[in-house]
């Protein structure tokens, strides 16, 4: 009951949070179970909340951290929300986890689903981990004990920019893999079977995802996907189970490979001038390199002004607490995204709870019913003229910034002009092969 209630509030705070979440494959997802979810992990809550809120049908049972059954109050919350508590080494539990297996299998010889998390935490970055055993040993353990043997489906969980508000995330479902074709080897050699239904796991995990194998290439990579990703993927052909700005990324991290070890003083100094324009986009606060979403508005641009504007202004504290909030985690990137979420779920509605209650004391509660209905309404036209009309403006710097700044922001854009022309350039020798 609490999971069916709770289901279409976390659907609206994630619309609210994602400027879009594009979900792929889930019709390659099989009709009925026994399933076993299994997801690269870059950014912890969030990462739940997406998966619960795209997996299509029975509603899965996660694996979650014993650690976090210690608190009485999130103990109560995930016990109730089907959690099964895991143990984990690094968390300094040692346990055989015999009850989390029984619980398990169970589920699945029931026909239920799970979901979880085989790399065994949350650690930002465009790379799958090695793999921990659990998700193989419960699929093949279920396999042996129940009547059908369940089908893993893995999960790819990319975010363009997984510490800002209002960026894009994306959900690709791959093929489900059938756990019954290791059971011949499992029963001659459980720790093979092991080992090759994990394999098979993670290499499915990185055709799903952004996977850098080299970790010194995986800033760079990342700096380059941001940048050019989404102006390569639209010469990408049409592919209905994955994006294109995610074949786009793949071809890109491939091409860092190869430039890497063909070219490495190439490869350093393009790698170094992305690195400086990140930088200075960051400084800038520039983080948003999408096109225009909507051509000139002028019209509707004046006669929302003023609403978007009292909408703006309204919302300004509970937009700005959640940044606040994740300062002290900065130096863990993959609590960032979550943090703000959270911080954000709790405080908008509690901003505006304290609005209303406070214009109710000195003008009714009509008044104050009608003034709090106005903050969300306005919050969310606010968000649309931001995105939708001031986006589309063409050098709208131009009439809010200093001169000084405007030089800033010509200057980047004529280095992000000479980027895209080295990188087009760049490209079309990898792909004649001229890149040795």
């Amino acid at each position: 009951m609490l999971t069916h209630l709770l289901a279409p509030v976390v659907r609206f705070a994630l619309w609210i949070y994602f400027r879009r979440i594009d979900v792929r494959g889930r019709d390659l997802i099989p009709q009925d179970g026994p399933l076993i979810y299994v997801a690269n992990h870059p950014n912890v809550m969030l990462d739940t909340l997406l998966l619960a809120a795209t997996i299509p049908g029975q509603r899965p049972r996660f694996l979650a951290k014993s650690t976090l059954f210690k608190n009485r109050l999130f103990a109560f919350f995930l016990r109730r929300l089907g959690a099964v508590a895991v143990s984990r080494d690094q968390d300094g539990v040692r346990s055989g986890n015999r009850d989390m297996f029984r619980q398990a299998c169970s589920i699945l010889e029931q026909g239920g689903t799970l979901a979880l998390y085989p790399e065994g935490g949350s650690l930002a970055g465009r790379r799958v981990r090695p793999l921990k055993q659990g998700a193989a040993r419960i699929a093949l353990r279920a396999a042996i004990s129940g009547a059908r043997p369940p089908k893993i489906v893995p999960v790819g969980l990319t975010y363009t920019a997984p510490e800002l508000f209002r960026g894009e995330v994306e959900v690709h479902f791959g093929a489900p893999i059938p756990v019954a074709d290791y059971l011949e080897t499992y029963d001659s050699n459980r720790q093979q079977a092991i080992g090759q239904l994990i394999a098979t796991i993670h290499h499915r995990l990185t055709l799903l995802t952004w996977h850098v194998n080299a970790a010194e290439l995986a800033q760079p990579c990342e700096d380059a996907t941001r940048f050019y990703a989404d102006h390569l993927a639209r010469d990408m052909p049409a592919d209905p189970h994955l994006s294109p700005r995610l074949r786009a990324g793949q071809v890109l991290i491939r091409a860092a490979h190869h430039c890497a070890d063909s070219d490495p003083a190439l490869f350093a100094t393009l790698a170094r001038r992305l690195d400086a324009h990140q930088r200075k986009t960051r400084r800038l606060d520039l983080f948003e390199s999408h096109p225009p979403t909507a051509p000139q508005r002028p019209l509707l641009a004046a006669i929302l002004a003023l609403p978007a504007l009292y909408g703006l202004l309204h919302n300004a504290l509970p937009y700005a607490l959640p940044r606040l909030c994740a300062h002290p985690f900065r130096r863990s990137p993959e609590m960032i995204g979550s943090i703000k979420f959270a911080a954000g779920a709790a405080a908008f509605p509690l901003y505006y709870l304290l609005r209303a209650g406070v214009t109710s004391a000195f003008c009714g509660w009509s008044t104050a019913l009608f003034y709090g209905l106005t903050l969300p309404a306005s919050g969310l036209l606010g968000l649309y003229y931001k995105e939708r009309i001031l986006a589309s403006v063409p050098l709208r710097h131009q009439w809010t910034l200093s001169k000084r700044r405007r030089g800033e922001f010509e200057r980047l854009d004529g280095e992000r002009r000479a980027l895209l022309a080295d990188l087009d350039d760049l490209k079309e020798r990898y792909r004649s092969g001229g890149l040795h």
